[in-house]
């Protein structure tokens, strides 16, 4: 197991006159190589909890163990927390602060007191991650691209020191449906190729849906469903649309025509899942038809 939380309560303003509970009493366990989407409306807790992930909040009660670490105790190495669980937080781009790309990607191994052959090796496997050419990319400024562009790089310099875990909050807010594709795809690929534990967080299910395996759903502070977003569908979807959150069209699709009386499974995340699923109940329809007709 990676990261263990155990009865995990977080409150800002403690004691204070504007007191906010803003974590639960959630107990979680998350696998080393798992894709997780964690899901839920903007103020639910959903950067609050991925910040104890890495030590950057302390609960207020409960534990936080990474790899059998207890990541809150007296003396605990920080540090070296931090490099195994990437954090990159919503618009990353606003942090990048170096003159060029190079230098950006750079900074982290850097502080890993590595060899100068050593950073060009992370810095030129990192920009391969997230499909940007090193010759083409290293010695230009972060600022000349792209929004999409720039919050690669922001990945990458997370990806430069090898994390064991990527959380990313928010990645493809205010990206266009293709910078938005690129970096949704990149995350798999890397997650796929290299076996890092991904975690996507996003008030938009239809975005994340699709890609990753197991689906965290949060409301006011608690999860209050977990598990692969196919059986989410399936055997929640009331659940989900009384918290607001609704379901993907082409999911809300099927469970209409479930409603209209058709045999038809529902836990469908794509056109081409449901294309497949009405063909097929089609198909056996009529096979039925010509049976009753002979």
């Amino acid at each position: 197991m990676f990261i263990c939380l155990e009865n995990v309560n977080f409150t800002y303003n403690l004691h204070m006159p504007f007191e906010t509970k803003a974590l639960k009493d959630i107990s979680l366990n998350i696998n080393e190589g798992e894709f997780i989407g964690l899901i839920g409306h903007t103020g639910c807790g959903k950067t609050t909890l991925i910040q104890h992930f890495n030590g950057l909040l302390e609960p207020t009660s409960g534990k936080v163990y990474v790899e059998g670490l207890d990541i809150n105790e007296r003396g605990v190495n920080l540090r070296l927390i931090r490099q195994k669980v990437g954090l990159v937080f919503q618009y990353p781009e606003n942090q990048l602060f170096e003159e060029t790309i190079f230098q950006e990607v750079a900074f982290g191994p850097k502080k890993l007191s590595l060899s100068e052959d050593k950073i060009e090796k992370r810095v030129r496997e990192a920009l391969k991650m997230v499909d940007l050419d090193y010759n083409l990319y290293a010695e230009r400024s972060p600022f000349s691209l792209s929004g999409g562009e720039m919050r690669r790089v922001a990945l990458a310099s997370i990806l430069s020191i090898r994390p064991k875990m990527l959380v990313l909050d928010e990645p493809t807010a205010n990206l266009d449906p293709q910078g938005r594709n690129k970096i949704l795809s990149e995350m798999k690929a890397i997650h796929d190729n290299f076996g890092i534990t991904v975690i996507l967080v996003s008030h938009n299910m239809e975005i994340i849906a699709e890609i990753v395996d197991r689906l965290l759903v949060m409301h006011r502070g608690e999860i209050i469903l977990d598990g692969p977003p196919r059986e989410i569908f399936e055997k929640y979807a009331d659940d989900l649309i009384k918290v607001g959150l609704g379901l993907p069209q082409v999911t809300r699709c099927m469970h209409e025509l479930r409603a209209k009386g058709k045999e038809i499974y529902t836990g469908v995340l794509t056109v081409e899942d449901a294309e497949k699923e009405i063909l097929d109940r089609v198909r056996k329809s009529n096979k039925q038809l010509k049976i009753k007709k002979g």
